[in-house]
């Protein structure tokens, strides 16, 4: 209902004042939208409850299994271990257990891909749900989840967190059973550097590890050594990310809300690690 030009976080702050009350630590929102008003005259608005602004930013919600790292110069870094989705269906849901999401003072460094159409180019659909259209790690070419249709998974991957913190967090999830998928996420304070863990046990099975680039990111492939780089305030930040030694590299496209991105990927067969 509304034009072009409505802010959309504006609006959703605003029905935020509208419907629960303002609160004084709330940002100032400017501007009008549609949905406010309409919204207000439908709902009772909830009494005001006096909520102080917390001392500091939560990191950790347990009830959606999501964790934020956040790191000097605006480096923040999602970790999903979270259920699969909404009931039984899991409806909205993608094969996405374990996977992370980077950004770099606003930047776009590992992007999430979206959901891209519901109805339309139905392989892009299936593309855009898969695990290897998220930022984790594929076992023997198939998802962590079954699918049961567009709007239907028949079995979940199951997860569960096994540490966070400010700096650490540490998920595995049984998508892959009897294999079992653990990922762990660092965040070193004093360099910035954000260290991806992946550990796969159970049989020996072909595993592919896919990073989907922001649309500001550029990457360079040499042997096992990805360099990615890109400009923000007129700095370049260099990370670095290597393959192991016999896990040879490859790069293509793939398409994230209506952008293009490149994506890294790894692949290899590897023997489990040891008990």
């Amino acid at each position: 209902m509304d034009g072009a030009g409505t802010g959309r976080w504006g609006s959703l702050l605003a029905t935020g004042d509208a419907v629960f009350g303002r609160l004084d630590w709330w940002p100032e929102v400017t501007g009008t939208d549609v949905r406010t008003p309409l919204l207000a005259a439908l709902i009772r608005p909830y009494p005001r409850s006096g909520t102080a602004r917390p001392a500091s930013r939560p990191g950790h919600f347990a009830d959606a299994g999501m964790t934020i790292l956040r790191g000097p110069g605006g480096i923040w870094c999602r970790c999903d271990g979270g259920p699969h989705g909404f009931l039984s269906i899991a409806a909205h849901a993608h094969a996405d257990a374990l996977s992370v999401e980077v950004r770099h003072d606003g930047v776009e460094v590992l992007a999430d891909p979206g959901t891209y159409c519901y109805h339309g180019q139905p392989e892009w659909r299936r593309y855009f749900r898969s695990t290897l259209g998220h930022n984790t790690l594929e076992l023997d070419g198939t998802d962590q989840s079954v699918s049961g249709g567009p709007f239907l998974w028949t079995r979940h991957a199951r997860s569960r967190v096994l540490a966070a913190d400010a700096s650490r967090w540490c998920a595995e999830h049984d998508g892959y059973r009897p294999s079992v998928h653990r990922r762990s996420v660092e965040l070193k304070a004093e360099t910035g550097e954000l260290k991806v863990v992946d550990e796969v046990r159970g049989a020996r099975r072909q595993v592919r590890l896919a990073f989907h680039l922001g649309p500001a990111v550029t990457a360079d492939l040499t042997g096992d050594r990805a360099l990615l780089t890109w400009t923000r305030t007129a700095r370049t930040a260099p990370p670095c990310s290597n393959c192991p030694r016999g896990c040879p590299g490859g790069r293509t496209a793939a398409r994230a809300s209506r952008r293009w991105a490149g994506t890294p990927r790894a692949s290899a067969a590897r023997n489990p690690p040891p008990r």
